[in-house]
């Protein structure tokens, strides 16, 4: 599976070839139809659809900060339950179709989900080397969320041996 992990203005500025119209302003447009989409806003952003105006199958939207804790308990932190529901959103994606995974950054929350997505469909159920690559050659920006990474590892591949990533 193709994925991509960008930040949220990326819908907001990327054109559809012979287009000049951000594909953010065309909510029709095949681009929507035809992709799957991982969306995580911050805690703060009232808007559900400030990167992703769309709903549907194919789309799941967060919220949770890029945090690893909250010693003040200020912020949403990701747990158990958003990575279950990231696996679940995974196991029923039609995986002919690229993934778009975003936060605000595309750096630390949707690089980590967009790490373990890769690792789970283009190692673990199957070998596509293609797909690890143009992932790795797309992505080079990432710097994953730790506890994002080791809870969505282990709501995906529970017998997997991983180091604690929290």
């Amino acid at each position: 599976m193709r994925i991509r992990v960008v930040n949220q203005l990326w819908f907001r500025q990327h054109c559809e070839p012979g287009s000049s119209v951000p594909v953010y302003e065309q909510p029709e447009s095949g681009f929507w139809r035809d992709c799957n989409f991982i969306s995580i806003r911050n805690s703060d952003e009232p808007d559900e659809n400030c990167a992703v105006p769309i709903s549907g199958s194919q789309v799941l939207k967060l919220q949770f900060d890029d945090a690893i804790s909250d010693p003040d308990h200020t912020l949403i932190l990701f747990d158990d339950a958003m990575a279950q529901q990231i696996a679940q959103f995974a196991r029923q994606l039609d995986r002919a179709r690229p993934l778009f995974v975003n936060c605000a950054a595309g750096i630390s929350r949707s690089g980590a989900v967009g790490e373990v997505l890769n690792e789970y469909f283009n190692r673990y159920l199957e070998y596509r080397p293609g797909d690890l690559d143009f992932f790795r050659s797309r992505n080079r920006q990432l710097q994953g969320n730790p506890r994002v990474r080791g809870l969505l590892r282990r709501a995906l591949m529970p017998e997997t041996s991983y180091g604690e990533d929290r």
